[in-house]
């Protein structure tokens, strides 16, 4: 006689339905953990300048790259690339890696979490108009009401819901250009590096920042030795819970959501972290939500939900390493 097995929508028996639910509880984690971001950066600007914060930030990404594919594995698929790669990868490290987070991180010493939040979904504003003029992407009716959506949405920030005037922060314009930088560089990657595995770039992004930060430290005052010697004991938490928790299991957790859910389906879910990271920003460092926060994200998460739908160039595996090299890699 046939027996029928029952089974859960999340829980299944077989092997594929254990891979969606790993995927969902994955795909949950990892927008649990990305909405802890802003906040813990921001708490530690307090006592770690920018370039301690963009070494701490590369570090873990380069470290988890290295883990999840193996270094040999990466340095010899480096090796089969053609030179004709090497340059952009390089200027890709330079404004992803370097000039993008420290303009955010200075930014954030000098803005509220929220703000600094909202500002940085500029991106993808940024990186649709260059491509748009770049790489010659045609702009439908559908791409202009997303962009629409999503300026309205942070100019109802920056107004304060049209009660005040157009004056930011310098700290607002601050990570509205590393928003800009960062979104270069996307514009690079979608010209040069679009067949070139993501994580390739990751590991040169990550090589560069170091490279960088070690060029540079000895000749600065503050420098990561005398950083480390003044850094108050209370704050170790927000250290831990940016390395550990913003940064690697949030990593580990969105890799393991992209291999095992439909990539579609984790894009249009990722706009969730602008609310957690706005309700953390608020449970930690009671900052006040106000309406127009609100009014400006939902407008913000619109335009995001609707570029996603529309974005022919973002389909399938083309989708998949955007996300895999773009998605808050920043912060």
């Amino acid at each position: 006689m046939y027996t029928k097995t029952l089974t859960f929508p999340l829980f299944g028996t077989d092997r594929k339905s254990k891979s969606i639910v790993i995927g969902w509880v994955g795909l949950s984690i990892a927008i649990l953990c990305a909405s802890t971001s802003t906040t813990y950066a921001k708490i530690l600007t307090g006592a770690l300048s920018p370039l301690t914060l963009l070494f701490v930030s590369e570090s873990i990404v380069l470290i988890f790259t290295v883990l999840s594919f193996g270094f040999v594995p990466i340095i010899e698929e480096l090796f089969k690339k053609r030179k004709r790669y090497l340059f952009p990868l390089i200027l890709v490290g330079i404004t992803n890696s370097i000039i993008a987070p420290l303009l955010i991180f200075t930014g954030l010493q000098m803005s509220q979490a929220i703000n600094a939040e909202l500002y940085l979904r500029t991106y993808a504003i940024f990186l649709f108009i260059f491509a748009s003029i770049f790489l010659r992407e045609k702009i439908t009716r559908t791409d202009i009401f997303a962009l629409m959506c999503t300026f309205s949405g942070v100019l109802i920030v920056a107004m304060k819901g049209f009660t005040s005037g157009f004056v930011t922060e310098r700290g607002d314009l601050l990570i509205l250009s590393g928003a800009l930088t960062y979104a270069i560089g996307g514009v690079i990657f979608k010209k040069k590096l679009h067949k070139i595995h993501p994580e390739l770039v990751l590991f040169v992004r990550g090589v560069t920042a170091i490279a960088f930060f070690l060029a540079v430290s000895p000749f600065l005052e503050n420098n990561l030795l005398a950083e480390v010697k003044l850094f108050p004991y209370e704050m170790i938490g927000a250290l831990i819970g940016y390395g550990l928790i913003a940064r690697f299991l949030y990593l580990f957790s969105f890799y393991e959501s992209i291999e095992r859910l439909p990539i579609h389906t984790v894009s249009m879910l990722l706009p969730l972290i602008t609310i957690g990271s706005l309700l953390f920003s608020r449970a930690m460092l009671k900052e006040e939500i106000a309406w127009y926060h609100i009014l400006g994200g939902v407008m913000i998460i619109l335009g995001s939900i609707v570029m996603q739908l529309s974005a022919k160039h973002f389909k399938g595996k083309h989708l998949s390493w955007h996300l895999r090299h773009s998605n808050r890699h920043h912060i």
